[in-house]
């Protein structure tokens, strides 16, 4: 079984979110303050509800509030989870929480609900299946269990060699023998067994009782007489557990080439000794290797690991490593990954069906698992490959403009800025993403679906030109095809002919002459002057195509613009590329 379905109601920053996951991993992305550290830790709350231990409770700072509204007039807490069913035998295991839709489809089901009183204390009710109140016995909530890496671990101390840590844990659920009765009783043998080899050690025996004799003769004198106090001293508990509680991580200093059949000499850094991202590699495995060992020893059981900014302290050569193998880890190991990032990198290097991504748009989160998106099979496979660190960005943002070209992505910036600090793409939180050609359609159907539910929450900007002939007001076939992809959250934005040319016709002609003049002095006195504008535009044009300094071009007027205060303050920006600025940015 795997979480299929997750619902959460008024907790935290979320007032209404339903998320659909994956059976191996899932990959949460957004901006900060997007709601995945609040929907990690929903999934802990309900997770670890069948647990000994709970490190999580809801309190009354975790009631969703709106429009500042006093707290006792706030709706319930719920979170709703629907577990999809793989093995006919998960439903005798789970069946206090089986349920069978009117449509005849059988999940399991868990049920939260958390709602103040008068006096505003916490009261909750869980239930399982369909019908409220339907009690789940605790064996069956035990069954249901994870593992949190929060984003602010220290991989060094829950690594120390101190009662439960996660490295005696892993031991503790390897199996010496399939059979559990069997396995005890072999492991409490081999815990004697390493006892005894250090107890029949004559000179450690005698160097141990010098010091239990030096502390008993002192209790001896404060102690009274008919009530002495002695104390006994071993170096190692017979228990296996606690036997391997005191095991430790250390790193190998010497290769075994280095070695030559001597380990005597190898020496250890300790893990205070190593670096941040790597002990949190190290800790990360031994979770995995953990989790395996218990899913394997309790294969009934539900188990998930929840990993929350896993590029912390790792550069983006390790972030690609680590992600490849998330990626391609066997889903048939049996439990189901959850992880949070905000990590461009981490983005790129991921499947894209394993993604979701969060957004804010005026304080209400919004979810998309990609998987569940407008995007085609075609368009999945084409941004898998084409999605870059840089790319991956527009995930993050409030809002997206798509341009064809390097001369379009260098100077909308400049532009935004130009028209105002409230236009500015980069305080607006918007991505400019240079597709590199006009394959727009792959990137369309994550704004246009006509079922909302499909579509990124953020607005899109397509920016192309329309390829019209000098003498026709016929755009171009790509250009018409461009034009049909606009719908909801995507508008279209064409130039006449090209981008050059819409910025000759603006009234930026002088400027543009001259710069090109400077680049190419001799096509520049080529180009002539016609009285009519767009004849005089469309010389340059060929000019500046014929000499491919288009990007050229743009980087040296990118230039000028950011430096002549004259230039900036007389140019023109062609009024199409406004509308798009002003839609990826207010709407």
């Amino acid at each position: 079984m795997y979480l299929q379905a997750l619902s959460i109601r008024n907790f935290r920053c979320i007032e209404n979110l339903d998320l659909n996951f994956n059976k191996g991993l899932n990959i949460l992305i957004g901006e900060n303050n997007a709601g995945k550290t609040a929907i990690i830790d929903a999934l802990r709350i309900c997770f670890g509800y069948g647990g000994q231990k709970r490190d999580l409770y809801i309190s009354l700072s975790e009631f969703h509030i709106v429009r500042n509204e006093v707290k006792q007039g706030v709706g319930e807490i719920e979170f709703h989870l629907t577990f999809c069913i793989e093995d006919e035998k998960e439903v005798a295991w789970f069946n206090d929480l089986y349920s069978v839709d009117t449509d005849g489809k059988q999940t399991l089901q868990l049920h939260f609900s958390y709602h103040l009183t008068e006096d505003n204390r916490v009261r909750y009710q869980v239930w399982g299946g369909s019908k409220k109140g339907q009690p789940i016995a605790p064996e069956v909530l035990h069954l249901i269990y994870y593992v949190h890496l929060d984003a602010l671990r220290d991989a060094e101390q829950y690594l120390r060699p101190i009662r439960g840590n996660r490295l005696g844990q892993l031991y503790c659920n390897i199996q010496i023998d399939k059979d559990i009765k069997k396995d005890l009783e072999r492991k409490s043998e081999l815990a004697k067994k390493v006892r005894s080899a250090v107890d029949s050690e004559p000179e450690w025996v005698s160097h141990l009782l010098t010091g239990k004799k030096n502390i008993n003769e002192h209790l001896e004198h404060t102690s009274f007489t008919h009530k002495k106090q002695e104390i006994d001293i071993s170096f190692l508990p017979f228990d296996f557990s606690r036997l391997v509680d005191n095991l430790k991580i250390q790193m190998p200093v010497y290769a075994d080439a280095i070695l030559k059949g001597d380990p005597t000499i190898q020496k250890h850094f300790e893990l205070f000794q190593n670096g941040l991202g790597y002990n949190n590699l190290i800790y990360t495995a031994t979770i995995l290797g953990d989790l395996q060992e218990r899913k394997a020893l309790q294969n009934e059981g539900y188990a998930a690991l929840l990993i929350e900014e896993p590029e912390a302290h790792l550069h983006p050569q390790l972030q690609n490593l680590f992600f490849s193998y998330l990626n391609k880890f066997d889903t048939e190991k049996g439990f189901q990954i959850f992880v949070t990032s905000h990590s461009p990198t981490i983005t790129a290097k991921a499947k894209l069906e394993t993604v979701i991504v969060l957004q804010n748009p005026s304080g209400s989160i919004n979810a998309l698992s990609i998987s569940k998106s407008g995007l085609e099979e075609k368009n999945r496979k084409f941004l898998h490959k084409f999605l870059d660190v840089t790319k991956s960005q527009m995930f993050f943002a409030n809002g997206i403009i798509l341009v064809e070209g390097i001369s379009e992505a260098l100077l909308l910036p400049i532009f935004s800025d130009m028209m105002g600090e409230e236009f500015n793409v980069e305080k607006a939180g918007i991505e400019l993403v240079n597709i590199n050609g006009v394959a727009f359609s792959h990137f369309a159907n994550l704004f246009n679906s006509e079922d909302d539910s499909k579509n990124l929450s953020s607005r899109c900007s397509l920016i192309t030109d329309d390829d019209r002939g000098s003498e026709s007001d016929e755009i171009d076939s790509r250009a018409k095809i461009a034009k049909d992809l606009e719908r909801k959250n995507l508008k279209v934005y064409l130039a006449e002919r090209t981008f050059e040319f819409e910025l000759f016709i603006a009234g930026n002609k002088d400027v543009l002459i001259s710069i090109f003049t400077e680049m190419h002095p001799v096509a520049a006195s080529r180009i002539g002057v016609d009285i009519d504008l767009k004849k005089h535009a469309e010389n340059f044009l060929k000019k500046v195509t014929d000499n491919k300094a288009k990007s050229e071009l743009a980087h040296r007027l990118a230039v000028k613009l950011g430096e002549d205060k004259i230039v900036r303050d007389a140019f023109k920006i062609p009024q199409y590329l406004q509308n798009a600025i002003k839609y990826a940015v207010k709407g």
